[in-house]
């Protein structure tokens, strides 16, 4: 080894160990890879070790490879660490094969083989096994990091992430190109890659310590500006000195001229260039007073909300050139928290104002990027609910918007059309375009909130006149229900005075006799018999508006129910000339039910038709089972009661189950209990429907319409589960319900 080399080998000897010291130094940051790394580090050291040892003879090319390939091993074990979080099961098992692989075909075969200097240019001339599965695993090893890590790229959300994999995509190259330069056992590759393998090291420690890496992209592009003014300064000196030998030295107002010439024709051809280039690497063609300017122009005549939102975001996207960008408002909710909200988006977020993320957007009115907040150490004091928030908008920039020391709305930026990283100077711009958009967002929200509270004006003007109605109806009720309540009180009540005056008398005269006494007692038990069930049906109101109603639940039938319920009526039918038939009742299952209260509400509801059903009319009661539409679900009685009576208005089909509700003039009402047309208090119906749906049920009515002359009935259906819900369920259930239903059936029948 020439003393050159040996400089170079002990040179790059002392950095490997400056490196380890360096690492071991950051190992806070490079936690869990700081294992990987110092591995790869040591095995380059070992590398270097062997190079340096002359007494090894024929068998340092074998071992410089074993400490090569495992020093890839351990380099692709921090690429893929930094990259995926995590070090794939995959590489190390594929790597730990092709390392016993070298292992097994050196001790089995001519290790000597990678001793020889010309070893890699005979590798397809005279193929061996040994060398082939060295050149193989490094290109198998470095298309898989490649892979991995461009597939990174294309997957990356944030620019700054994709820059990230660009890096490392560079950085294998590196590694990849100093490996084989090593293993070459020519003196001058193994020198000229020294050096690149320290660079490729310490490229690799360079992202572990330090959460953002240069741009390539931006390098890149700079490189190639610098490279392409120089060629063209080349070019133009070159033909300048050429056309000096033509003119000749000795005409210097000549040569003064040409240099004159020459300047004048490289400025424009360099802004030409410089103009090409920014087309080619879509960079911003506008300074940013231009930019700010255009901004202004754009969003000064905004004064409704959602039209300031359109004409930022587009001056945005278009002046900025990024992919989207977006407006999120900033509400004060309360003195600890602000509430954020991104004009056309559901999604809600919050942030505290205590926090870090709203004292560095309010007070300091600094800018921050997506990639800050998922990366920089500074912000993993976030609450997550706030950075999850920040991730899902999947913006990339975000910069306040601050009016009058209050933070009101935050300008969000995507990501740049040409995929770059946000630099300092963009943060600039979007701050300051922030700024300007401070008074025309304060202006905007101004007049929406003016614009929503004239619509709650307007919604709360449309709900008094809707109360107002409201209270005139429940007034109107008011009334009638005196008026009603006059007359069904005032006439059993007359009744009792009446008979108690003539009770009176006779006794003073001493003319009772049994007879008469019989019939007036007669008389007065009937005027009180109507009194309490007056004060009943009021009571059970009262109870069905405070839901506390109690319903006691029993296996009964329909059959008996129903029957129960008409038989009363029998009388006023015959009186009336009516048709009254039920059918369908037998051969139902037995359900579940308070029979008591079933019964009243099933009266009721036959009362309801005898009233409003002309003398020789029609009505039929008929019953179905209605089984469950999908599994799960249970069976249902439908029951309707139909008859030929006046009908109902269509506007009236709903009202007639409220309490005290009466479609017709109190002035037609009688007191007549089944007389046509007469009425009581208004109650029967909604107690019907209180019970029924105390059951689990429905009840509603279907009409064409009111009409004396023709009319065209009414139905109402009832809808009756065989089982009630558990809800409905407020007394437990009777402890023998077959016995008890039998019993009641017995004792009515």
């Amino acid at each position: 080894m020439t003393p050159l080399a040996s400089t170079v080998m002990i040179a790059s000897l002392i950095a490997h160990g400056l490196l380890l010291i360096y690492v071991q130094t950051q190992r806070q940051r490079l936690h869990r890879g700081r294992w990987w790394m110092l591995l790869a580090i040591l095995f380059s050291l070992l590398s270097v070790i062997i190079h340096l040892i002359p007494a090894i003879g024929a068998l340092d090319g074998y071992l410089v490879v074993l400490a090569e390939t495992t020093m890839i091993i351990t380099y692709g074990a921090i690429v893929l660490h930094d990259v995926n979080k995590r070090v794939p099961r995959a590489w190390l098992i594929g790597g730990g094969l092709w390392f016993a692989a070298l292992i097994v075909e050196g001790a089995f075969g001519d290790a000597t083989t990678l001793g020889r200097t010309d070893w890699l240019v005979n590798l397809f001339s005279a193929p061996s096994t040994l060398p082939i599965l060295v050149v193989v695993g490094l290109m198998i090893a470095g298309l898989a990091l490649l892979g991995t890590v461009f597939y990174a790229f294309y997957k990356a959300l944030l620019p700054e992430v994709a820059n990230r994999a660009l890096y490392w995509a560079a950085n294998v190259v590196f590694m990849l190109v100093a490996a084989v330069l090593l293993i070459s056992k020519s003196e001058l590759l193994i020198l000229i890659g020294q050096p690149i393998a320290l660079i490729g090291l310490a490229g690799a420690v360079y992202p572990q310590v330090s959460y953002r890496v240069i741009d390539i992209r931006g390098q890149f592009g700079l490189t190639l500006r610098l490279f392409i003014q120089l060629i063209l300064a080349t070019i133009v000196i070159f033909f300048a000195l050429e056309a000096t030998k033509v003119l000749g030295t000795q005409r210097l107002l000549a040569f003064a001229g040409l240099a004159l010439l020459t300047a004048i024709l490289y400025t424009p051809l360099r802004l030409l260039t410089e103009a090409i280039l920014n087309r080619i690497l879509r960079g911003t063609l506008l300074s940013p007073t231009e930019i700010t300017r255009r901004y202004s122009q754009q969003i000064s005549g905004s004064f409704e909300l959602p039209t300031l939102i359109d004409n930022a975001t587009q001056a945005i996207n278009s002046l900025m050139r990024v992919r989207r960008s977006a407006l999120i408002l900033v509400n004060d909710s309360s003195p600890e928290r602000a509430d954020l909200k991104m004009a056309g988006d559901a999604r809600a977020g919050a942030i505290s104002k205590t926090g870090l993320l709203y004292r560095q957007l309010a007070s300091e009115g600094k800018g921050i990027s997506q990639f800050d907040l998922e990366f920089n150490p500074t912000y993993k004091a976030v609450p997550s609910v706030e950075s999850s928030y920040f991730r899902d908008t999947q913006m990339s920039a975000y910069a306040p918007i601050v009016f009058e020391n209050a933070l009101i709305g935050i300008l969000a930026c995507g990501a740049k059309i040409s995929d770059a990283p946000f630099t300092t100077r963009d943060f600039e711009l979007l701050t300051t375009l922030a700024h300007q958009t401070g008074a025309a967002l304060r202006n905007a929200r101004l007049v929406a909130d003016l614009r929503t509270l004239n619509a709650s004006m307007s919604t709360l003007n449309g709900s008094l006149e809707g109360a107002k109605d409201q209270m005139e109806r429940l007034d109107s009720v008011k009334t009638d229900f005196i008026t009603i309540a006059s007359h069904e009180l005032r006439t059993p009540l007359a009744q009792v005075r009446g008979y108690t005056d003539i009770i009176d008398a006779l006794n003073e005269q001493d003319g009772l006799d049994q007879e008469q006494m019989t019939g007036m007692v007669a008389n007065l038990r009937k005027a009180t018999e109507r009194m309490e069930e007056l004060i009943a049906a009021m009571l059970d109101v009262s109870q069905l508006d405070v839901n506390a109603m109690d319903l006691r639940f029993a296996q009964t039938s329909l059959e008996s129910v129903m029957r129960m319920a008409i038989e009363p009526l029998t009388d006023a039918v015959k009186q009336r000339k009516l048709t009254l038939s039920a059918r369908g009742l037998r051969g139902l299952p037995v359900i579940q039910a308070d029979m008591q209260r079933l019964v009243q509400a099933f009266r009721n509801v036959v009362v309801n038709a005898i009233k409003f059903t002309p003398d020789g009319g029609r009505i039929d009661i008929k019953a179905t089972l209605q089984p469950a539409e999908q599994p799960g679900q249970q069976d249902h009685l439908l029951i309707t009661v139909s008859d030929s009576g006046v009908g109902i208005d269509k506007e009236n089909l709903e009202l007639i189950f409220r309490k005290f509700y009466r479609a017709y003039d109190p002035s037609l009402h009688s007191t007549g209990t089944y007389k046509f047309m007469g009425a009581g208090p208004g109650l029967g119906l909604t107690i019907a429907q209180g019970v029924i749906e105390g059951h689990g049920g429905k009840i509603w009515a279907e009409s064409p319409g009111h009409n004396m002359e023709t009319n065209p009935g009414t139905i109402f259906y009832i809808l009756l589960p065989i089982t009630p819900p558990e809800d409905a369920r407020r007394v437990l259930p009777l402890p023998e319900p077959v016995q008890q239903e039998s019993t009641m059936v017995h004792t009515e029948v």
